[in-house]
């Protein structure tokens, strides 16, 4: 299994919407990606700070999606590649000035 995030990186002057990106953003990804990418799962995780005495606010959203192979990951970056994904990009003005970076790990479940 296979982790892409989109961490939203905070900065100074930072606004980001939590109600519009539920209501609104995830819906809206979860369409654009209905029959061009298979995923588990998607998730967002708010307000992501450092566990141990940390304040410092790291993240104000990070976005998650969960799929099965490497073929489904090579089928997300087909899709941030194509005009799909337009929709998407032009949306994230309306909940945030923080720019999103992209990431994608293996996740292992030992047994």
């Amino acid at each position: 299994m296979y982790s892409i995030r989109a961490t939203y990186i905070p900065r100074e002057d930072m606004r980001f919407d939590r109600n519009y990106y539920v209501k609104y953003h995830m819906p809206l990804a979860r369409k654009q990606l209905t029959g061009r990418v298979r995923y588990l799962q998607m998730h967002a995780e708010f307000d992501m700070r450092v566990l141990m005495g940390g304040k410092d606010l790291r993240s104000p959203c990070v976005f998650v999606l969960h799929v099965e192979t490497k073929e489904d990951v090579e089928a997300f970056r087909e899709f941030r590649r194509s005009p799909d994904v337009v929709p998407l990009r032009e949306d994230i003005e309306r909940y945030t000035n923080c720019i999103p970076e992209w990431t994608v790990a293996e996740v292992l479940n030992p047994r």
